[in-house]
Parts: structure tokens; C-alpha cells; sequence
């Protein structure tokens, strides 16, 4: 059955409740992931799917809780038997980082093929494609088109639109209020957006500039709810959280009153039907 898996909610600050940020698009034909948080091989066990089986990784931007298990997937998918290439996109940069990463790790890889023998040195072939203008996949019932968003400093970063069969899904990525999130989601079945949820922090850990500065390029609950309404998305799940704990009434209360459709506060492993 189709469906959306929610791998990891959360973000940098560490949580045993929420691992870092990754989403599964599941389907019969199709396993795709759009980023690679910490924890997502290990949330990819509990859901039951090997790391050999993913068919492909979108990343939403360079930033490290995005990005940080990638290599974890590309070794732990040869481990488990993976004959074709290790597939990602992302934006330009996303190469040079992974490179550099497989580099790093070099000298054991090389001992471990020379030593372990395994049958599956085709598994450890790569594929990145970089997005120039705009990314579109499409094959067997689904179609994925990238967004280009608002995360500046951070660019480019991308949300993605994914279409399975007649199902909408528009995954925000780490944004502001975006104009071209906001003309992608329109009717959308599914918005996956993520959220700065408004809480005094420790002046030890965040001063206030500091604060000021990581909401400035999140979006708030009131951007979320203002862009789902204007959208006219029927069910809103929100996503990657910062912080990783809060009150989840009032932060769905604060978003209803600007957004009249279902919210749901999404939770690692939470899975939604297609």
C-alpha cells in the first residue's frame, strides 16, 4: 500500500523521541527518501525496509542534520546487499560533499572490500545529479519535481512536489515563507512543512541574537498555517521540529488560527496512506 513514512522528526538539538529529519515516499515499485538525518538507517529497521532497498535520495539543502547519514545509508545499503548504484540529488554541492566524505572513509572501505570478499561491488557504485534549474523524475505511477525555496543564507534549497498515481504530497524542506512553496501546494493532499515552535530557550545555549536569527530563516506557526490556508491544502503534517519538545495543543492551536483544514503533529514513524 501506498503511503508517506515519517522517518525522523526532529532536528540538531538531539532527542531520543525525534531522530533527525528524513521522510519515506513508499509505494510498490518505489522507495525514495528526501534527506538523511541522524538516526534514519535505524528508523528504516523499525519501519522494516533495508537500507538496499531505497531506489533514490532527495536532499533539501546542505545543512548537517540533513545530510550527516548518508554515508551511513551508502555502506549500510552494501552491507545489505545493494547491486545497483547509490542514487542522490540535491543541490550543487551535494557532490563535492559526498566525495570528500567517501574519501574520509577511504582506507577502511578499501580494507574491508579487499578483505570481506562481498559479491556486491556494483553496490558501491555512485550517481548524484545536481539541480540546476529544476529537478523532475518520473516513472511507474509517481513523478518528483523540486522547489526551489527560501532558507537563505542557505542556497539553494529545495522542497519537493511528489505525485503518486492521483495523490498530491509537498514537502517544504527548511524554509521561510515561500511564495513557490505556497503555488506547489496548491490543492495538495499532503503538505509535510516544517516549523519554529515558538519557546523561551536557554540563554546558555541560544542568546538572543542567536534566536532571532534561526527563526528568521524557519518558518513560524503562523507561516505554516497562513501558506496551508492560501494553498487550500486538504491535510497539513508538520515536520522537523526546533525544538524537538513542546506543547503540541497549543502549537496546533496557534496554527488554526490561521489554517482551518486537519493538522497533524507528525511523529517519527508515523506512516500516512496514499
Amino acid at each position: 500500500m501506498n503511503r508517506i513514512v515519517l522517518l525522523g522528526t526532529g532536528c540538531p538539538s538531539p532527542s531520543h523521541i525525534r531522530y533527525g529529519p528524513s521522510t519515506l515516499i513508499f509505494t510498490e515499485k518505489h522507495k525514495i527518501l528526501i534527506d538523511a538525518g541522524s538516526g534514519v538507517t535505524q528508523r528504516l529497521s523499525n519501519f522494516g525496509l533495508a537500507p538496499s532497498e531505497i531506489d533514490i535520495i532527495l536532499i533539501t539543502h546542505l545543512h548537517s542534520d540533513h545530510i550527516v547519514d548518508l554515508y551511513q545509508l551508502y555502506i549500510s545499503g552494501w552491507h545489505t546487499g545493494r547491486t545497483k548504484p547509490f542514487k542522490i540529488v540535491g543541490p550543487k554541492g551535494i557532490k563535492k560533499f559526498f566525495d570528500k566524505t567517501v574519501e574520509a572513509y577511504s582506507d577502511e572501505l578499501n580494507l574491508r572490500v579487499d578483505w570481506e570478499k562481498r559479491p556486491n561491488h556494483e553496490g558501491l557504485d555512485i550517481e548524484i545529479s545536481e539541480i540546476e534549474k529544476e529537478f523532475v523524475y518520473e516513472s511507474m505511477g509517481i513523478k518528483i519535481t523540486s522547489i526551489e525555496v527560501q532558507h537563505q543564507p542557505v542556497e539553494p534549497a529545495y522542497g519537493y512536489q511528489v505525485f503518486v498515481d492521483d495523490k498530491k504530497i509537498t514537502y517544504s524542506g527548511d524554509t521561510r515563507y515561500s511564495i513557490n512553496l505556497e503555488e506547489a501546494s496548491k490543492d495538495a493532499d499532503y503538505l509535510i512543512h516544517e516549523v519554529f515552535v515558538s519557546l523561551n530557550f536557554d540563554d546558555k545555549r541560544m542568546t538572543q541574537d542567536t534566536l532571532v536569527n534561526v527563526k528568521e530563516y524557519h518558518s513560524t506557526p503562523e507561516d505554516v498555517g497562513t501558506l496551508a490556508q492560501a494553498a487550500n491544502v486538504k491535510k497539513l503534517i508538520l515536520n522537523h521540529f526546533v525544538p524537538p519538545v513542546f506543547d503540541e495543543e497549543i502549537l496546533k492551536a496557534e496554527i488554526s488560527q490561521y489554517y482551518d483544514g486537519e493538522i497533524i503533529v507528525g511523529n517519527d514513524l508515523d506512516e500516512f496512506i496514499l
